[in-house]
């Protein structure tokens, strides 16, 4: 359905869930389990034994006579009293008021996960652990988890991270991702009933123009106008989505034919006649709309979008403000893909390709322990190619399998060129696709590669995503250990964003975990980025993994990183990513300070 999340004033209508951590409605009872409490004068030994039964009880609440709270049982410290020789025997009659904590973190049922979060974080994050006690009216209601906790925080931020992926900050609109599902959808549906759906490109004409004279402010305030009067065009049934820069497209379904596309076109056209008033100045947009049909044109996404980009361009070179129903002689666009194609095959022979790296430094010393590999493709003809552009081209095409192994060989043989320069050993990180990691021969390539460049298996690092180990949970664990047996060192990459590989953690033999830099954006602003990062580290810690954050970029999100405990960290604070020489002149430089 239609979006018209923009005001005609260009007041910007987000998600309400962008900046809200928890709702207003979310309290500390959803967390209550509603474990019996145990008198402050029962014996030791009775709680221990039902810990040793209910594997899943982490704590247990101490209460007086009147049941208020007056301690808490940590399950892991009185486990571990009792771990010693002889301790049963020596501390059975004790009462439990003996091994308890007096100090527990009590907190009223109706208080909000929000404050809940906060009073932790100023507490200490040994109460992710040990747990906290909820409390009616001063009395005892329940035990909480602070894995409960942090699931609860963590689905909020998925909530949260899903609207980002799904959806463009600036005008609320669907963003690529979210518009190509809809688009598959629509097709599938066209299909099974037999209708036409229409896709509509839209360019403006010479916006850079306004963002050169009045800013990006000026810019951005007339992409949220634009963005309102479009979704007022049309149906609920259909969706205005926003590409990036000045690109939208319309999804129509159904429609009756070109006809009536156009005619939606034309009226998208009309409605930017009237001017914008943006910082006191009256500014007139207009378009250039290219307009395709399904099943007329193509029965593919990727067939209807690159077509319907073709038909706008045509509009565009026939003078602007113009509409352009698709036909074959437009489709120019497609060459370029394949040209891209074209250059990408030859380029990895030419050796236009380039690793670059990324350091890696320890929190507690500002010592040198790592340095992530960062793939860049330079061309004669193309310039220099984002990796955004050029890897998804590499996975579609397979050419990503040739282009890893060469990265991963360079990469391992400049760790132990480094070496020979008088760099110390340093931990080489290697991004894996997850294309790479299904192919059969993964492993023998791997092992293959170390043994020709001589690196120790030790200094290496490979590093995948939640989803490529998810992807095939069970054959992944067989890849990771076969790996992890070679000596290779294995890191979870964007961790934090999947969510579904926590229960993974312990079959997975795994190293480090790198905090997604979703998490570690702001995070001396945001106190549930605070508690996301701290959990992650008393999670890996727990479970003898180091912890990494990537993508600092300020003073203060560093100084937040190391009071949280994360044992690592890379990104623009330290330095930007750098070619091998000018790697180690780094080094040099940062050593002499």
């Amino acid at each position: 359905m239609s979006d018209a999340v923009t005001s005609e004033s260009g007041e910007s209508q987000l998600h309400p869930d962008l900046d809200i951590p928890f709702p207003p409605d979310a309290r500390v009872r959803v967390l209550a389990r509603r474990f019996p409490p145990y008198h402050r004068d029962s014996p030791c030994i009775a709680i221990l034994d039902r810990f040793l039964h209910e594997p899943t009880l982490t704590a247990a609440a101490v209460v007086d006579d009147a049941m208020r709270p007056v301690g808490l049982i940590d399950r892991y410290s009185l486990v571990e009293q009792f771990l010693h020789p002889y301790s049963r025997d020596l501390y059975h009659k004790h009462s439990i008021a003996a091994f308890m904590d007096p100090r527990p973190i009590i907190v009223d049922a109706d208080s909000s996960i929000d404050d809940l979060s906060r009073i932790i974080i100023d507490a200490g994050m040994r109460h992710m652990v040990s747990g906290f006690i909820v409390t009616e009216g001063g009395l005892y209601l329940g035990i909480g988890s602070g894995h409960d906790l942090f699931e609860e925080v963590a689905n909020r931020k998925q909530n949260h991270l899903y609207y980002l992926a799904h959806y463009d900050p600036l005008t609320g609109l669907p963003n690529r991702l979210l518009l190509n599902d809809r688009l598959k959808r629509a097709c599938l549906r066209g299909q099974r009933g037999g209708y036409r759906i229409a896709l509509l490109f839209i360019d403006l004409d010479r916006f850079k123009l306004i963002n050169d004279t009045l800013g990006h402010a000026a810019g951005d305030q007339l992409l949220q106008g634009v963005a309102g009067r479009f979704a007022a065009c049309v149906r609920k049934v259909d969706t205005v989505a926003r590409l990036g820069g000045d690109e939208f497209t319309v999804l129509l379904e159904p429609v009756q034919g070109p006809d009536e596309a156009l005619a939606v076109a034309a009226k998208l056209v009309q409605s930017l006649e009237r001017p914008f008033l943006i910082q006191d100045h009256e500014i007139t947009a207009s378009a250039s709309i290219g307009v395709v049909l399904f099943p007329e044109h193509d029965t593919t996404v990727e067939g209807l979008m690159r077509k319907a980009d073709a038909a706008m361009y045509h509009a565009k070179r026939e003078g602007r403000n113009q509409l352009a129903l698709f036909t074959e002689e437009m489709n120019s666009t497609v060459v370029e893909r394949v040209t891209l194609e074209s250059y990408l095959n030859a380029a990895l022979e030419k050796g236009e390709f380039h690793c670059y790296f990324q350091p890696q430094m320890a929190t507690a010393d500002d010592r040198l322990v790592g340095a992530e590999t960062l793939l860049r493709w330079i061309n004669p003809t193309l310039g220099v190619v984002p990796p955004l552009k050029f890897i998804p081209v590499a996975e579609e095409t397979g050419l990503i399998l040739p282009l890893g192994l060469w990265s991963l060989e360079t990469a391992c043989a400049q760790q132990v060129r480094w070496l020979s320069q008088g760099l110390p050993p340093l931990r080489m990180a290697v991004n894996i696709s997850p294309l790479q990691f299904r192919n059969r021969s993964f492993c023998d390539q791997v092992r293959a590669i170390v043994q020709k460049t001589g690196i120790r298996p030790d200094h290496l690092e490979l590093e995948l995503t939640e989803s490529t180990v998810m992807a095939d949970a069970e054959n992944s664990v067989g890849i990771l250990r076969e790996l992890r047996d070679s000596g290779i060192r294995l890191a979870i990459d964007d961790f934090g964003t999947g969510y579904s590989s926590l229960s993974y953690l312990r079959t997975f033999p795994l190293d480090r975990l790198k905090i997604d830099r979703s998490f570690v954006s702001g995070i001396d602003r945001i106190p549930a980025n605070e508690l996301i990062v701290k959990a992650i580290v008393a999670l890996g810690t727990s479970l003898g993994l180091e912890v990494i954050a990537e993508g600092v970029e300020t003073p203060e999100e560093l100084e937040c990183i190391k009071r949280c405990g994360c044992g690592e960290y890379q990104g623009y604070q330290l330095s930007e990513p750098l070619a091998a020489d000018d790697f180690a002149r780094w080094f040099e430089n940062s050593r002499s300070i």
